[in-house]
């Protein structure tokens, strides 16, 4: 708790983007705390990778890491998960033009006709990309990484072996699709891939710039 406690309070000062200067004199007043234990806390942050830490001119130049960004966002799930019921959650993204490689991929026999038997539909040749422009949306794309949910596993074709598929059931206006999240992907985790039977861009006059409110299906088991 203490280790979190600090990771915020270095994140309300904006560490989470640029090292910011601290004393640990000063962070002991604002926490409460002794120095001294400002002092152990930083280094059992830098020692876990969640902060890089250098000597500035009156005190210390401190960043959090993406590792430590990831911690931050793991205890927010588990808080969220602790408080909510909820089935659902909502992820908004911005369209946007990606590699064209979904077509080639979500073509495939391997993954095509095992997201017809778990969704109901063949999905179109192509995905529809959206970017996560906030923390809280990233956050919940990672949430998804790591909740279970429909997978197609690892299959061959043509001699070159295809990573295995999440697959959660989500609506975008009503519209009946599905998050897909690749085992591999060019993307990172500021990108969610949409499948549906329909060219969704073409079907909702979609264009890069539009942004989209994604309900997202939980509680599926892992088949």
């Amino acid at each position: 708790m203490e280790l979190l406690n600090i990771l915020i309070h270095l994140a309300k000062k904006g560490a989470l983007y640029r090292p910011v200067a601290i004393k640990t004199s000063q962070v002991g007043k604002e926490l409460d705390i002794s120095q001294q234990s400002v002092s152990r806390w930083l280094i059992s942050l830098e020692k876990r990778n969640y902060t890089t830490r250098k000597t500035g001119i009156r005190g210390y130049l401190v960043q959090i890491t993406p590792a430590g960004r990831r911690f931050m966002l793991e205890m927010r799930n588990r808080l969220s998960d602790a408080l909510t019921e909820s089935d659902k959650l909502i992820i908004k993204g911005r369209v946007f033009t990606g590699m064209q490689e979904g077509r080639y991929y979500i073509g495939k026999k391997g993954y095509g006709n095992k997201i017809k038997s778990m969704m109901g539909f063949l999905p179109f040749a192509g995905t529809l990309n959206l970017r996560l422009i906030t923390m809280d949306d990233r956050g919940y794309k990672e949430k998804l990484a790591s909740t279970r949910g429909m997978v197609i596993p690892r299959f061959e074709d043509e001699g070159r072996t295809f990573g295995s598929l999440k697959c959660f059931p989500c609506t975008i206006k009503g519209n009946e699709c599905g998050v897909v999240i690749p085992e591999r992907s060019h993307y990172g985790s500021d990108t969610l891939e949409i499948v549906a039977p329909d060219d969704l861009r073409e079907k909702l006059k979609l264009r890069d710039g539009d942004d989209v409110q994604v309900e997202v299906k939980l509680g599926y088991e892992e088949l």
